[in-house]
């Protein structure tokens, strides 16, 4: 699935998940738990889309970057699970914390921005072929946080690195070297 995430053209995943992040938001009157399960559903599928490219994109890292795919997908894990439990736990929507609790939400903010990070700095990485500074991904980032206009800009590099980690293997397949 993570090469289908790769080299998906920029409208077929704008067309999938577009009506995710429809989903995300449904509130049926009258069933509300129906509509809070729908919608912790779509947002699982959301950060599985997140997650599908951070293990897709972990592979081409460029070597000497060191990114933590293990603390990505648990972060990932775990902003699925905070969304999905806010959306069937309130009827509002909104995290409310005091006390230890607060520390929770804290990290759970933290784990939400590491998703989007981790993909933005590994999409710049592998394009640059060494770690790059802030200001080298700040718009890969903010690309992926606002992703409905984002995956315009974002899935062509995708589709591009994807080809060129093909044409390399190919090439090193015909050379007889492992990759």
């Amino acid at each position: 699935m993570g090469d289908f995430a790769m080299r998906a053209k920029h409208w077929q995943v704008f067309l999938l998940t577009l009506p995710v992040l429809v989903l995300m938001n449904l509130n049926i009157v009258g069933a509300e738990l129906i509509g809070s399960l729908i919608s912790a559903v779509a947002y699982c599928l959301y950060f599985i889309w997140f997650a599908f490219l951070g293990t897709a994109l972990f592979p081409l890292l460029p070597r000497g970057a060191y990114y933590n795919l293990s603390w990505f997908i648990v972060d990932i894990i775990l902003s699925a699970l905070a969304f999905s439990a806010l959306v069937i736990l309130t009827d509002d929507r909104s995290f409310h914390g005091e006390g230890p609790m607060a520390l929770v939400m804290l990290y759970a903010f933290f784990a939400l921005l590491h998703g989007p990070w981790f993909l933005a700095v590994s999409l710049v990485s592998i394009e640059k072929q060494h770690d790059p500074e802030f200001g080298f991904y700040f718009g890969t980032l903010l690309c992926f946080l606002f992703w409905p206009v984002g995956v315009w800009f974002i899935q062509p590099r995708l589709n591009k690195v994807w080809k060129e980690s093909r044409s390399r293997e190919q090439q090193l397949g015909r050379a007889g070297i492992d990759g």
